[in-house]
């Protein structure tokens, strides 16, 4: 079964930020975990006002998914 485009550019992303969000916490110690903790708090004000729908949840979870498989429990 042959993947979409869409598909294997969002796969090429994501391996590429698995790579590099790793490199980067080496660099500047903390930035992932100031990346969650912004997401989350994003997140958070899109439920309070009523915005968070869906395809952002799911946008949501796959970034903090990106995050653990870089190394950022």
């Amino acid at each position: 079964m042959e993947a979409d485009s869409a598909e294997i550019t969002a796969a090429a992303c994501r391996y590429i930020l698995v790579g590099l969000l790793p490199r980067l916490e080496r660099a500047q110690p903390g930035l992932l975990a100031e990346l969650r903790a912004g997401i989350v708090g994003d997140t958070s004000s899109m439920a309070a006002s009523g915005n968070l729908s869906p395809q952002v949840e799911a946008t949501v979870a796959e970034a903090l998914r990106m995050l653990d498989l870089a190394g950022q429990p």
